[in-house]
């Protein structure tokens, strides 16, 4: 979706790997029509320069495929705002990540306790919900009862190294 594109852009901007998962063949075209538009976009405001934008679009890869993000660091899923569909997807995805990779959601709407048990990974996940990401420079990082001290701290730390004020 919009949220997730605009993520990967904000990620792969300031110099991260991104890959951009979607199960749906159409969204991941769309996607891949989408995310180099908003990259057009900023360097049409001078927000980025051309070659910017390029070592930028050459970081993100589009797949179809989960396990192609099997070794990532982070996870951020954009998914419906639906408990049980959310649920679903963190399950699947931790049976493919690696034991490191820390999970977040984007959730603007759901508590992360909600379907935190359902990541396999609670202490290693919290909402990293992002306000607008390139258009709003803020993020909202909410921990649930069980996430560690140091998840948090890495997701503050992540977000000051993706240009966004952590809150």
């Amino acid at each position: 979706g919009t949220m997730g594109q605009k993520i990967a852009l904000q990620c792969a901007r300031y110099g991260y790997d991104v890959v951009a998962y979607d199960p749906v063949a159409k969204s991941l075209e769309n996607a891949k029509q989408r995310i180099p538009a908003l990259a057009d976009e900023l360097v049409a405001k001078q927000e980025m320069t051309r070659e910017a934008a390029d070592a930028a679009l050459s970081r993100i890869a589009y797949t179809s495929n989960p396990e192609d993000g099997a070794d990532a660091d982070l996870l951020s899923e954009s998914v419906f705002e639906d408990v049980e569909l959310k649920k679903k997807v963190f399950s699947q995805l931790n049976q493919i990540c690696e034991p490191k990779t820390i999970f977040t959601t984007n959730s603007s709407t759901l508590l992360p306790s909600m379907y935190a048990e359902a990541t396999g990974r609670p202490a290693q996940f919290a909402a990293f919900h992002f306000l607008g990401v390139i258009d709003h420079k803020l993020v909202d990082i909410m921990p649930h009862a069980v996430t560690s001290p140091e998840t948090v701290e890495l997701l503050v730390d992540f977000a000051k190294t993706i240009n966004q004020v952590p809150l």
